[in-house]
């Protein structure tokens, strides 16, 4: 959960840190994986959360504030208002005038969830499956562990797996690299002993046999043996550009020479063949459509950077095949002005994905965008309250990397960038950080052992 931050306590307790008591994920979409992720430290409540896309907009007013209807109703009011002045225009603003009141961040997280189609069920039946994990994760001894599992076979499920792989990604991308190992040890032996982690083992052969020979004859012999749909459309998925006249030709013979049971099972399967063939082709069809539209909907956008923004998990290598695609068209036509207004779209989107680096990698490209040595030293100079000399060793490795890559230019800019770093970066002074066996201050919340994904 985030921690809240009451105004009485947001001047100590916020401190370094900009106070958030309006959370617009119109704006900035990566606020609402925060706020529910609990990673927002410096929120403030009373808060307002507002999605423009699905027009709801939610107060949190807690009653240990203790506050007067007429207070309450100021600050609703001064929130909303701090939300329309960030609006387009044209922009629909009625449902702003009624916000939804909480009074606890639980009720408020459950009903943006709820918003996207997961009921408090859902949530509970989640919390189980997470609470399972946590249990499971503190046996040591292995046949206790595959016992206990085969237990709980009923609830080691699709959604129990989602929570399992969603926390082995994040304790990796969080540095617990041994926390990973040990869940992706765990994972191993659910797929040993439970019958869905059979399933998906079955299923994870399935494709590796595949990847490892992509060929007509491998994809019929997988799809004669799988036993589940969901496996058959993953192939059928992945082996789309080789379901040709040769392929079903290939089905054909093998029906011809079957018995009569066979030869039912095999016609009943190349017709499911032939129905996922063409649901793949379009869903595929339809997506790439969708980002044609997105495309379009930036480059005829007042704001386009925003519009980037508001769309940044939709920006994907498809999106770029498809921008790729249409400049290519442009300039075979000899369109200028379409290819001027393409080249624009990517210029924002690139500034987009810029934005979902982490602040080191943020910081060394604008170092490397900017002059040497002037407008260099002045960035460093405002870098300094917020970095310190552990910059300069990522600056080193980014440096390697250009070497490796025959960016000699770039490569030695940053040296030099380097040698002014040193300079001007302050000195990292291990004491600032949470001694072993001391308490942290109540305003940073502790960082977990193991992380435990929310899905």
């Amino acid at each position: 959960m985030p921690q809240l931050i009451t105004p009485d306590s947001a001047r100590v307790a916020g401190r370094g840190q900009q106070a958030i008591q309006v959370i617009d994920v119109g704006r900035d979409p990566a606020l609402k994986s925060a706020l529910l992720s609990g990673r927002l430290t410096n929120l403030v409540a009373p808060f307002i959360y507002h999605d423009p896309s699905k027009q709801i907009a939610y107060i949190l007013m807690p009653m240990e504030l203790n506050l007067r209807d007429l207070e309450q109703q100021r600050i609703i009011g001064q929130l909303t208002q701090a939300v329309m002045r960030g609006l387009p225009e044209n922009a629909p603003r009625a449902y702003l005038l009624q916000p939804r009141i909480f009074f606890t961040l639980q009720s408020l997280i459950e009903a943006i969830l709820e918003q996207d189609g997961i009921t408090p069920e859902m949530l509970r039946a989640q919390q189980e499956r997470a609470d399972l994990l946590r249990d499971l994760l503190r046996i040591t001894d292995e046949a206790t562990l595959r016992a206990r599992a085969r237990e709980n076979d009923a609830k080691i499920d699709a959604t129990f797996f989602d929570i399992l792989s969603a926390s082995i990604e994040a304790n990796a991308m969080s540095g617990r690299e041994q926390v990973a190992q040990q869940l992706a040890n765990l994972q191993q032996i659910l797929v040993e002993e439970t019958t869905y982690g059979k399933a998906i083992g079955a299923r994870l052969a399935a494709l590796e046999a595949f990847r490892k020979s992509p060929t007509r004859e491998t994809l019929l012999e997988q799809l004669l043996a799988a036993s589940d749909a969901e496996t058959r459309e993953m192939l059928i998925a992945l082996g789309r550009r080789l379901l040709d006249y040769a392929f079903f030709q290939q089905l054909t013979l093998r029906i011809e020479a079957a018995d009569e049971a066979g030869k039912q099972k095999l016609i009943a399967l190349r017709k499911e063949i032939q129905e996922v063939r063409d649901k793949v082709d379009a869903a595929s069809r339809a997506y790439l459509e969708e980002k044609a539209a997105l495309i379009e909907a930036i480059a005829s956008s007042d704001n386009p950077l925003e519009t980037a923004r508001q769309h940044d998990a939709e920006i994907d290598d498809a999106f770029f095949a498809v921008l790729q695609a249409n400049a290519q068209d442009a300039q075979r036509r000899g369109d200028e002005q379409t290819l001027k207004a393409l080249a624009a779209v990517n210029e924002v989107v690139m500034q987009v994905i810029a934005e979902r680096q982490p602040p080191e990698v943020q910081m060394i490209n604008m170092l490397l965008a900017a002059k040497y040595p002037e407008e260099t030293e002045k960035l460093l100079n405002e870098f300094k309250d917020v970095a310190d000399d552990r910059l300069i060793s990522i600056m080193a490795q980014f440096a390697d990397q250009l070497a490796q890559q025959d960016r000699t230019d770039l490569g030695a800019k940053l040296t030099k960038i380097m040698l002014q770093a040193r300079k001007i970066l302050p000195k990292h002074d291990p004491s600032k950080e949470t001694p072993a066996g001391q308490t942290r201050p109540s305003n940073e919340p502790p960082k977990p052992v193991i992380e435990i994904a929310r899905r």
